[in-house]
């Protein structure tokens, strides 16, 4: 008898293959209930429990736009050991296609950003259908509007009903009940104690709107550079199955890179709110009721924030609550009517805070007069300046820039490159005092004529992986980096579940993906790679103590104009603390980090589609653009090494090649793109009386964003001469592979360094290898890239970059 199994989790499996909810989409696992444990009283009781489950998703997957995935039962004809049977299941899956235009539910506070997200889902092409609003509750002294939530703007909530009117969309609203109980930058999903904090809060509003519009598919939030706020709506939004939508996140390090620059793109479509608290040394009740987007306002404000923070820390913006902000009227494609206040006298609150009162808010009819349009909205440029430059310039065919600072190793043929999958070394461990690396672990040890499916290869792999770390005493929590080598890109949806399940926690490890066809032994469907970094300990630490300083992750899951947002269950970047030296004192902490770079492929970040314009070289400069950026946002100083996959229906495979180190050697000696420039617009409507009275040694505010240049050549060690410090450029590696993800024509992988000290760089190249060094003064650590290659490798006249199959000719070394 055939019985149903629902594994209730939102799994991060299907936009790996393009899913309009990015992956966000439930799975039904269709197995015979008699695979479970034998006389387990709680069967029947289970068996109920998920028959109620089954029936809540499969109303869900009802609601929803893509395709239903076509699910089979699968009988089971002997019964396998418990834990196999529970993820063993076959499951045939469709892929759903990505739509394009998204059902939103808008989070607002009342606040600038979140009514501004609004026009930039408008922009993209979604329908926002609801707004969700949360309020202090009840018994809260009206008096006293702001309950100084962590993750809320409550002040102005009075006026957030006449938001419903104003727009034209249904709003709901719910109190907040709780309070702050997990305080930590990221947010999982929550455990018993963690179901009162506030954020939890989000679950019931969501709810209700969902039930009452079933079409809804997407959440949107204002958050800008706040990632406590950030990753506390996506967990929330995931666990519903919405697509987290943040259009403003990292919006001040976009072109044209200045804080105020969303300020200015909001008084350009007509957007008016008003400053109702101040809550900084440098702001006082004189900015109360000031249109934040008026250009003296945005003046006054750089003047302010300039004696208190700095030109990076979104302060003029309000991201560090230095203001609170209540949108009153904008474009008429969204505001039908406007919002007019009676103002009251303003109040004065503990440690110098400022609010202005509120005695009543009324709607008033919007004039005929046309007042900006979505049309109007300013979409950041795709590319940064340095990427642009290079994407705009004319390939003449030159790679120069790349040749000229360092010799790449040598072209490989194909009929040379290939020895035989048979001598893939597999399941091989390296095991230090600092890291532990579990290389090309496969399902069997010895493989049997009859292969097991994809899933299960993947399953046993992970118990291989399990039962070895139990053995040395670690944790898979450590796991920074893991490498998933599949010999068929269709496999990816399959696995991605059952994958997901494994690696379950915040912030998981950052993962390469790529299919590599016929390379595996035969038999071999998947093979997986993972790097563990040890936590270090303090000599006086015993167990259980925290560790000197611990890994942290980027897991930005909403689609924003910066980086792509996750399309499976892995991080965008790991950093993890390197060792210390062994002569440092044990109460020394090392400044320097390694960061792994899960890999990327070109895609739009707004849209998650592949770019294809500008062919080859457009895909290229994109995917390299997004790891740049994700390793800015983890103050990368220095790549350790790099490498380009290509896949095998590339038409001109040394061609492209030949584009890719061009432009890893030319962005590589390209200056700074950090933007030094002062707003000369700003500068010209600063106040009179504050340019008069401003002390003599003050530095105006400075709007443009500061980007740290990589590589950052002043990191790397005053040792070296000043010429090949200049002419440097770290190792890159092309490989040529079966397929990548979502069909990419390149995938970029890299791992880079950051540190306080200076970071030494070695270079020495004989044939018949070439051996580079990289390593933070700080550290024990040294990271060893060699490139192999023969004496009659040559391609037009050099020995090129280009590797036929993965890791056969090239090595990364770490000890």
């Amino acid at each position: 008898m055939l019985h149903t199994l629902v594994i209730v989790s939102y799994l991060q499996a299907a936009c790996d293959c393009g899913s309009s909810r990015v992956g966000y989409t439930c799975f039904l696992l269709l197995m015979d209930m008699s695979c479970l444990q034998g006389g387990d009283p709680d069967n029947q009781r289970n068996a109920n429990l998920l028959a109620t489950k089954r029936t809540s998703v499969r109303r869900h997957l009802a609601r929803q736009e893509e395709p239903i995935h076509r699910l089979y039962q699968h009988k089971k004809r002997h019964r396998p050991a418990p834990l196999l049977s529970f993820w063993g299941v076959r499951l045939d899956i469709i892929p759903p296609v990505m739509s394009s235009s998204l059902n939103v539910i808008a989070l607002i506070s009342g606040g600038k950003d979140s009514l501004f997200s609004i026009l930039h889902c408008q922009a993209n092409g979604h329908t926002v259908i609801a707004l969700a609003n949360l309020h202090p509750t009840g018994s809260a002294n009206d008096n006293e509007e702001d309950i100084n939530s962590y993750m809320y703007q409550t002040v102005g909530h009075s006026v957030i009903p006449l938001y419903e009117q104003a727009l034209g969309l249904p709003l709901f609203r719910q109190e907040i009940t709780g309070t702050a109980v997990n305080a930590n930058r990221d947010y999982a999903t929550p455990s018993p104690k963690q179901e009162l904090d506030e954020t939890e809060d989000l679950v019931p509003l969501l709810r209700r709107v969902i039930d009452a519009h079933p079409e809804a598919n997407a959440v949107s939030t204002g958050a800008i550079l706040s990632t406590y706020q950030r990753t506390r709506v996506e967990s929330v939004a995931l666990r519903l199955g919405l697509t987290p939508l943040s259009y403003l996140w990292q919006y001040p390090l976009l072109p044209p890179y200045t804080q105020s620059a969303l300020l200015h793109d909001m008084a350009a479509v007509g957007q008016k709110a008003i400053i109702i608290k101040t809550a900084s040394g440098g702001l006082d009740e004189a900015f109360l009721g000031l249109d934040v987007a008026d250009q003296k306002t945005i003046a006054r404000l750089g003047q302010a924030v300039g004696r208190f923070g700095d030109a990076g820390d979104g302060a003029i913006l309000g991201e560090g609550g230095e203001f609170e902000t209540l949108a009153l009227d904008g474009p008429r494609q969204l505001w039908k009517k406007r919002i007019r206040l009676e103002k009251g006298l303003s109040g004065t609150l503990d440690g110098g805070q400022t609010v202005l009162k509120i005695r009543a808010s009324m709607l008033e009819e919007k004039s005929k007069e046309c007042q900006g349009a979505v049309g109007e909205l300013r979409i950041p440029e795709l590319f940064d300046d340095e990427f642009r430059r290079i994407l705009d310039a004319r390939d003449d065919g030159s790679d120069d820039q790349c040749s000229a600072s360092r010799e790449p190793s040598g072209s490989v043929s194909s009929s040379e490159s290939t020895p035989g999958a048979q001598y893939l070394p597999t399941s091989t461990t390296s095991d230090t005092p600092t890291v532990f690396t579990y290389s090309n672990i496969t399902s069997d040890t010895h493989p049997t004529t009859v292969p097991s499916s994809p899933s299960r290869q993947l399953i046993n792999i992970f118990l291989r992986l399990d039962h070895v770390l139990k053995q040395r005493r670690l944790s898979k929590s450590t796991i920074n980096h893991c490498t998933l080598l599949l010999r068929d890109m269709a496999h990816f949806t399959v696995l991605n579940p059952v994958y997901a399940q494994y690696f379950s926690d915040v912030n998981p490890p950052a993962r390469v993906t790529i299919a590599v066809g016929d390379a595996l032994p035969v038999g071999t469907d998947v093979v997986l790679s993972v790097i563990l970094d040890k936590e270090e300990l303090n000599e006086s630490d015993q167990v259980g103590i925290s560790p000197v300083k611990k890994r942290q992750g980027l897991h930005v899951q909403g689609r924003s104009y910066w980086a792509p947002a996750n399309i499976g269950p892995y991080s965008q970047a790991i950093s993890t603390p390197l060792p210390r030296p062994s002569t440092t004192t044990t109460t020394t902490e090392s400044s320097a980090d390694i960061i792994y770079i899960a890999g990327q492929i070109p895609l739009i970040p707004a849209s998650m589609h592949v770019y294809t314009a500008h062919g080859f070289r457009g895909q290229a400069l994109l995917s390299l653009q997004h790891l740049f950026r994700i390793g800015r946002s983890k103050r990368v100083k220095w790549w350790t090494a790099a490498v380009a996959f290509i896949p095998a229906a590339s038409a001109h495979p040394d061609e492209d090649a030949r584009v890719a180190q061009h432009m890893w050697g030319a962005l590589h000696s390209s200056s700074s793109p950090s933007t030094e420039e002062e707003d000369a617009d700003e500068e010209m409507h600063i106040d009179p009386w504050d340019r008069l009275n401003q002390h003599h040694n003050h530095t105006p505010f400075n709007s443009s964003t500061y980007r740290a240049p990589i590589p950052d050549r002043t990191a790397l060690s005053n040792n070296q001469h000043s010429t090949t410090t200049q002419q440097a450029v770290p190792p890159c590696f092309v490989a040529q592979v079966q397929a990548l993800p979502r069909g990419a024509h390149i995938e970029w992988s890299a791992s880079g360094l950051t540190t306080s000290s200076a970071i030494q760089y070695e270079r020495s190249a004989a044939a018949p290898s070439s051996t580079t060094t990289s390593f933070p003064n700080d550290t024990r650590t040294r990271f060893v890239t060699r490139e192999l290659w023969q004496a009659a490798d040559r391609w037009m006249g050099k020995r090129s970059c280009f590797l036929r199959q993965v890791g056969e000719y090239g090595r990364k070394e770490r000890f």
